[in-house]
């Protein structure tokens, strides 16, 4: 008698573990295979129905003029459910103290910030939203969130940088 709540609850168990098996087979199927060119075109379509002049740059991403601002959309084929939107030359760094002061305040933008980071490359502050979709078409309904991430985090990062450059003493 002890026995029979037992196998009881095992069966209930298996059972239901059987039937999240096809869920996960079905959400683990890789998107269907889409080229870069396919990738290229949903963007700069997108873009210019949202009133943007897109282009393809030498490297095969999107640009786009967001408030006088050049902004590219990485097109990467090879994992069309990564989705970016880079703002690169944000700042540009004008020497060791001010790389200290930037690295301080890309860390404050990093850490306040969803979504959005902001790095270096070389002597240029770059910041970029990255996600991952479901569907590579899902980037139409993330796009103006993308863009406000970006806004968002480029003001973070500036007030900052005012702030740690009012509180450091010029040299006379």
């Amino acid at each position: 008698m002890h026995g029979r709540p037992l196998i009881v609850g095992i069966i209930v168990m298996i059972a239901l573990m059987q039937s999240l098996v096809p869920c996960e087979r079905a959400s683990a199927q890789a998107p269907a295979q889409i080229t870069t060119r396919q990738l290229q075109m949903m963007y700069t379509e997108f873009l210019a129905q949202q009133g943007y002049r897109p282009q393809i740059d030498e490297d095969g991403d999107v640009i786009f003029k967001f408030e006088g601002k050049t902004l590219f959309m990485a097109v990467q084929a090879e994992d069309p459910q990564y989705f970016t939107v880079v703002l690169p030359k944000a700042w540009s760094v004008q020497d060791s103290k001010e790389r200290t002061q930037v690295l301080i305040a890309a860390n404050y933008a990093n850490a306040t910030s969803k979504v959005a980071k902001v790095f270096v490359i070389q002597d240029e502050v770059w910041v970029a939203v990255e996600l991952f979709l479901d569907d590579p078409m899902d980037f139409r309904k993330l796009f103006p969130r993308s863009i406000s991430a970006i806004q968002t985090t480029v003001n973070q990062f500036v007030a900052k940088m005012r702030q740690l450059q009012e509180a450091t003493p010029t040299a006379p």
